[in-house]
């Protein structure tokens, strides 16, 4: 399968292409705009391409300069989920809080960006293996994830593992 993972911004966006089978990151771009992502959709088409984009909420206490952005990001996000609904894709969400839990991240040391960049890469790393990011030289299936992109892929992770064990954690 093969899975577009948006992580919304109020003007651009993490986003990464998965293909699950080869578990591996196709594409990535921390700083995407609508259009790029929408450009990257179609490449794939609507057959074959799953769409899951996180959806903002709130998670605690928020200050008063975070409610604008947090609000521009959700325009946003709904911008965009219109813009790939219109193009005939099913766009599912999933909330931080929910991709925190499905990646068994929900609490721990660090920020919650550092805890989902540690589960995305020991996901995919092996005993002995390659590593899972590793080098230009010899790059690892990971490897050119940046920023909000790794946000992305957590959310990517986060909804397959979803779909594979249901509702039941």
């Amino acid at each position: 399968m093969i899975v577009l993972g948006i992580d919304p911004g109020p003007v651009t966006h993490g986003a990464v292409v998965y293909d699950s089978v080869e578990r591996r990151v196709v594409w990535s771009d921390k700083a995407a705009t609508q259009d790029q992502v929408e450009a990257v959709a179609l490449e794939y088409g609507w057959e074959r391409l799953r769409v899951v984009m996180e959806r903002p909420a709130a998670m605690g206490a928020i200050g008063s300069g975070v409610v604008g952005h947090m609000l521009d990001t959700a325009w946003e996000a709904g911008a965009m989920s219109e813009g790939l609904s219109l193009h005939g894709y099913v766009v599912c969400t999933m909330t931080r809080r929910e991709v925190l839990r499905h990646l068994g991240v929900l609490s721990g040391k660090g920020s919650s960006d550092a805890r989902v960049r540690a589960a995305c890469i020991a996901d995919h790393e092996t005993p002995g293996g390659s590593p899972a990011v590793g080098r230009k030289a010899s790059p690892g299936p990971l490897y050119g994830l940046s920023s909000h992109s790794w946000q992305a892929l957590g959310l990517v992770l986060a909804w397959l593992n979803f779909q594979t064990k249901g509702n039941e954690q």
